[in-house]
């Protein structure tokens, strides 16, 4: 009896040693040969260049998966680079499962799909690799640690995102996020005892809470630097034609909400996040707008502009601080105009700070054109001059260290 069972016991062995069976937790990551866009063959081994890796098995032609890549594609924008505790980078190897190379070439121009190493399986759910990995349905991710150990299978974005933060040498800030509903007119005009719902941008909810008799909310905790969408329950007793706006916990008008199926939305993009925080003496960020002139279609400054400027680059001259600024126009251009303007001023600003002595590296700048409007213009609600004066800004943001 006892040799028998030692025999199976050493059949098993074997025949797992040589399968190519589904990966599972604690496993070293099995190497492989992939076809990459050029038509390249590129041979990957594991641990890959000391890199946290994703492996994203998908295809452009199943609506869910495809769906999921653009998320993807925003987290990596905020991982790659970021610092930590052992691992040298973070980086996602996409894996197209389907034998149509123009649709899958298509998809990926359309979506933007820009941070990632693209592959493609020709064979299917018969590749090498999606045997190695027993990849059956899309989407399949693997996690795999800078040692070449897969850490996590099929998570989600907002796991991954987790195992990516515990890693990191710097831990993201946990804080109260709070802020005040009230009418965009009038902020006295608060809305009371109101549901309100938080999401992240992955559409996953992370808090649920209800304003006070202040019209005042606050949800516990929340991970900051990232995208938020705010949800307000409708009301049947709320009958208004003024905008219901966001205010920030010191009073300023944040945003306006847009009116949504069962109530109405607030999208916050993650550079705002702070500023629905209590302020704290000494606070490490400095949050400041700036409605600039530019001149030559934003090519260049002006005399005001460059005096606007001057306490921003005081700010600077600590030699560590770093500044962040995004540039937005308003509603009168078409998307593409407002997009190149606003790029011509991102570029504008980072050589005038350049000129003064700032190195690029503490610089960054982004060009929003006209998505992020502080006040909505539609045809219910055209924008004023003043309105649209509102939307044309430069919000920079100092990052003290």
């Amino acid at each position: 009896m006892k040799q028998k069972v030692l025999l199976f016991f050493l059949l098993f062995v074997f025949a797992r040693s040589f399968s190519q069976g589904p990966v599972r937790i604690n496993d070293h990551a099995p190497n492989f040969v992939l076809t990459l866009e050029g038509n390249s063959i590129q041979s990957y081994v594991f641990p890959y260049v000391k890199h946290l890796v994703l492996l994203h098995f998908w295809s452009s032609e199943v609506i869910t998966s495809r769906n999921y890549g653009k998320h993807l594609n925003t987290l990596t924008k905020r991982y790659e680079n970021a610092i930590y505790k052992n691992a040298e980078g973070f980086s996602v190897i996409d894996i197209a499962v389907q034998n149509n190379k123009k649709t899958w070439r298509d998809a990926l121009k359309a979506d933007s799909l820009t941070e990632f190493t693209h592959g493609i399986a020709l064979k299917g759910f018969d590749e090498d690799v999606c045997k190695k990995y027993g990849v059956t349905s899309l989407p399949t991710d693997v996690l795999i640690d800078e040692n070449g150990t897969v850490i996590a299978i099929d998570p989600k974005l907002v796991q991954v995102e987790e195992i990516l933060d515990e890693r990191k040498n710097f831990q993201p800030v946990k804080k109260d996020v709070t802020g005040t509903l009230a009418l965009a007119s009038n902020k006295a005009e608060v809305f009371k005892y109101s549901r309100l719902y938080l999401f992240n941008h992955y559409g996953d909810s992370i808090g649920k809470t209800t304003t006070n008799g202040k019209g005042i909310f606050t949800f516990s905790n929340i991970k900051l630097n990232q995208d938020f969408i705010l949800k307000m329950d409708n009301q049947g007793d709320i009958i208004t034609s003024d905008p219901i706006s966001l205010y920030t916990p010191t009073g300023e008008l944040l945003m306006q909400g847009v009116t949504s199926e069962g109530g109405m939305i607030f999208y916050i993009p993650a550079r705002l996040s702070l500023k629905l925080t209590e302020p704290v003496a000494g606070e490490a960020h400095i949050n400041i707008i700036k409605n600039l002139d530019f001149t030559a279609s934003g090519t260049g400054l002006t005399p005001k502009d460059e005096k606007e400027l001057a306490p921003i680059l005081n700010l600077l001259q600590d030699g560590t601080s770093r500044l962040e600024y995004t540039t937005n126009t308003d509603s009168k251009l078409d998307d593409a105009s407002a997009a190149m303007l606003t790029s011509k001023q991102a570029e504008t600003l980072a050589l005038f700070f350049m000129k003064k002595g700032i190195d690029k590296s503490r610089l960054k700048g982004i060009s929003k054109g006209n998505t992020e409007p502080r006040v909505i213009c539609d045809s219910k609600h055209p924008c004023t001059d003043e309105d649209e004066k509102e939307n044309r800004r430069v919000e920079f943001f100092v990052h003290k260290n």
